[in-house]
C-alpha cells in the first residue's frame, strides 16, 4: 500500500513538542467503494489495508513514525457519506472530507482547520494538538 502523500505536523503544547503523522488518500471516485467478489480492488479494501497497518503497527516498524491518521479527500459529499456509513464504527484514525476537484491538486490550508468526519466517532480537527 502506497499513500498518495505522507506528512507530519508539529504541535506546541505546554512548552513541549508533539507530532502527528498522516497518510493522505486523494479519492477521485474511480474505484468502487465495495465489490461483491473478494480480491477485487475497492475503497473499503484499501481502508482494510490501512486497518492492518495500524493494528500491526507497521507504521512504526516499517515507516518509523509513532502514530498515523488516514485522511481521505474525495470530490463528492455523497461518496464521503457512503464510505463513512459503510464503515460503521470503524477505526477513529480514518478521517474524511469532500472537496472540489481542484483542491485535490492545489494547496488548501483550510483543510487543517476545518473538522474532518469520522465513522462512528466525533469529528476531528487536525490543527488541534489534543
Amino acid at each position: 500500500m502506497v499513500p498518495d502523500a505522507v506528512f507530519g505536523l508539529e504541535y506546541g503544547a505546554n512548552g513541549a513538542k508533539k507530532y502527528r503523522f498522516f497518510a493522505l488518500e486523494a479519492d477521485r471516485g474511480t474505484m468502487p467503494i465495495e465489490r461483491s467478489k473478494p480480491g477485487q480492488s475497492s475503497y473499503l479494501g484499501k481502508l482494510e489495508g490501512y486497518s492492518a497497518v495500524l493494528a500491526q503497527q507497521l507504521h512504526k516498524t516499517r515507516w518509523g513514525i509513532p502514530n498515523l491518521l488516514v485522511l481521505t479527500l474525495t470530490t463528492s459529499a455523497a461518496r464521503a457519506s457512503e464510505i463513512v456509513n459503510r464503515l460503521g464504527t470503524a477505526n477513529a484514525a480514518f478521517l474524511f472530507k469532500a472537496v472540489d476537484g481542484g483542491t485535490l491538486t492545489s494547496p488548501a490550508p483550510k483543510l487543517l482547520v476545518e473538522p474532518w468526519e469520522r465513522a462512528g466517532h466525533a469529528s476531528f480537527c487536525i490543527a488541534e494538538s489534543s
